[in-house]
């Protein structure tokens, strides 16, 4: 075990005394009373070996993928209004109901909901209600449904008896629960496919200030202060500009940007701040039809009630047509279809198909224009015979290049010249491919390139393309 594992384990071990030495005094609330903290707490760190056992890393292909500089899934309508904890050290308990409400509309399109905080507090006996949990609370729901707040509303109070039995469970359950790589990348590609979650760090006394007197848009970067505990929010996006993570608290709807939300840097931070996160996806159950499951996307496909169960679609199969003049294919949502960006090619040229090309607009006019080559214009570029016959053994072209007896400008050793390739070459003139040969492209070079028009002794055609043609 690493010093970073040791000083984690040794931060939880920590926080599971504290939660049994009050479950002995009575389970009185430490949050804010106890610590005379500003603003109520109560993340309690997944132990090392747990977060490690269920790490989900990301399939290569989303990996692969690149993600945008910026991202805020507030944009995509799947971020519910922040609330308040209260006095209670529930945070944890906000936080999984925030990814609950969040992967509800991200995978389903249902809601936005307002679900009970109040049934993990007082029903999920795993947890430790006001004095804390962790975000294993979230499998909770592997076995019941969320609920809502309207039916058991938050009463900041973990003596509060669950009702549980006596509202309707929603039909959606948790599977896949799992922790995330603590990494920006690993935090992000979580957030971004999977959708937002449960994400803690440890809050030291600097955060109040920067909570209730930082600005809209200003960064929390920790320089230091006494260490007061762990802290659930929900992660729900990034700027990779400001190199932070941005997170919905669950103290209302104040902060600093004013809304109940906060940036967090990524790295730079005085002390270890502990970051975690644990994600999850979610099953429909209890449908009787297929119409109860779709959730109206055609590019997720059609959803599915196999034996009362929702089953996720199959998306469309918008691979490559093989064209290149149609472009890149994609999933039109909007005009539900798979559809091509279309011609790739820039204003000037004309695709074509069979070189897979884009070939300039004035290709055809027996003239290798600038933007011209053999590869894009062929029929102006034309390919030919390159170098002298006076260049190899014997003055005589025989077919073959011999290395050792040939010069290096024998047309045996030089199969072939492209009017467009930036070198003039065997039969190419100013005349006859300005592109290579202009006068205007020569620059004088002391003996082996005068720029006069005339071949010099010590000029070449290898030296000099433009004397020496």
């Amino acid at each position: 075990m690493n010093n970073t594992q040791s000083k984690t384990r040794a931060k939880w071990i920590v926080g599971i005394i504290i939660i049994l030495l009050l479950t002995a005094l009575g389970s009185q609330s430490i949050y804010p009373q106890d610590l005379e903290l500003k603003y109520p707490l109560g993340d309690i760190p997944l132990d090392p070996i747990t977060y490690q056992r269920h790490l989900k890393f990301q399939p290569e292909v989303a990996l692969l993928g690149a993600l945008p500089a910026s991202y805020d899934a507030r944009d995509e309508g799947i971020v519910t209004s922040p609330k308040d904890q209260g006095s209670c050290g529930s945070c944890w308990a906000f936080a999984s109901v925030g990814a609950m409400e969040s992967h509800m509309l991200k995978q389903y399109g249902f809601g936005p909901t307002d679900l009970s905080e109040q049934q993990q507090v007082s029903c999920n006996t795993s947890m430790a209600g006001c004095n804390g949990g962790s975000s294993s609370a979230i499998r909770y729901w592997q076995r019941r449904g969320p609920l809502y707040e309207s039916c058991f509303p938050y009463t900041a109070d973990d003596s509060t008896p669950c009702i549980e039995d006596q509202c309707e469970q929603l039909d959606y359950r948790v599977v896949g629960w799992h922790t995330v790589p603590a990494t920006p990348d690993g935090f992000k590609n979580s957030l971004y496919y999977d959708g937002p979650s449960y994400w803690r760090y440890d809050v030291y006394s600097d955060f109040y200030s920067y909570w209730d007197h930082g600005r809209a848009g200003d960064v929390y970067v920790n320089s230091g202060g006494g260490l007061l505990g762990g802290h659930a929010v929900l992660l729900i996006g990034w700027d990779d500009a400001k190199q932070a993570y941005l997170c919905k608290n669950s103290w209302g709807g104040g902060g600093p940007n004013n809304d109940g939300t906060f940036w967090i840097a990524y790295v730079g931070h005085a002390r270890d701040l502990g970051f975690g996160m644990a994600n999850f996806n979610l099953e429909a159950v209890g449908c009787s039809s297929d119409a109860e499951c779709s959730d109206g996307l055609y590019c997720n496909g059609a959803e599915g009630c196999v034996d009362s169960v929702c089953e996720p679609g199959i998306p469309p199969g918008c691979g490559d047509d093989g064209l290149f003049c149609n472009g890149s294919e994609f999933c039109d949502e909007a005009g539900d279809a798979c559809a091509s960006t279309g011609d790739p090619c820039a204003t000037g040229t004309i695709c074509d198909e069979g070189q897979d090309l884009c070939i300039p607009s004035d290709c055809g006019n027996d003239t290798c224009d600038l933007g011209e080559n053999c590869a894009t214009c062929p029929d102006d570029c034309v390919s030919g015979q390159g170098g002298t016959c006076e260049d190899c053994f014997k003055g005589e072209c025989d077919g073959s290049c011999h290395p050792v007896k040939d010069g290096p400008n024998c047309a045996d050793c030089l199969p072939s010249y492209c009017c467009g390739d930036g070198v003039c070459e065997g039969e190419e003139t100013t005349g006859s491919c300005a592109v290579d040969c202009g006068a205007s492209a020569c620059v004088p070079v002391k003996k082996t390139c005068d720029c006069d028009s005339e071949c010099g002794k010590f000029e070449s055609s290898e030296t000099c393309p433009w004397d020496c043609p």
